[in-house]
């Protein structure tokens, strides 16, 4: 018995994306296949975005779901954003397991920073287990429109 996976992907993007994970050339895919190599490019590549689409679908999903949340604004001093998470996390009551010292490395390796400031408009949030999540949406601009 065949069972159907419910995915965004195609049967041959699927087939293109094993191939290429066991090491094949685009072109050995296409000859493989019975196809171009341009062609097998092109269905990797849309493979790809709609991977991508679904890791910030399930991301932005996380934040929606999220324990509490900071928006960090571009120029932001990121040394400023760990006393905002714990002042927020106290509001509702939320346990942040983690020290100062380790948002500040966990923003540091995870979110767009340069010199102790924000580059980009970012969120820093404790998922549902407890675990720091960066997300570049605001959700905050979703809660605006229609607000005069």
């Amino acid at each position: 018995m065949v069972f159907k996976v419910k995915s965004f992907l195609t049967e041959q993007q699927i087939r293109i994306l094993r191939l290429r994970a066991k090491g094949m050339k685009q072109s050995e895919i296409a000859e493989l296949l019975g196809t171009s190599r341009a062609n097998v490019s092109i269905l990797e590549r849309r493979a790809m975005e709609k991977i991508e689409k679904a890791r910030n679908t399930l991301l932005l999903w996380e934040q929606i779901n999220s324990r509490v949340s900071v928006s960090v604004r571009a120029g932001e001093d990121i040394f400023e954003v760990p006393g905002r998470l714990f002042k927020k996390a106290d509001v509702y009551g939320v346990k942040v397991p983690y020290s100062t010292a380790e948002i500040i490395a966990f923003i540091v390796g995870n979110a767009p920073v340069d010199d102790r400031l924000a580059k980009r408009d970012f969120t820093l949030f404790l998922d549902t287990t407890g675990r720091l999540r960066i997300s570049e949406c605001l959700l905050e601009e979703f809660d605006e429109v229609g607000k005069d």
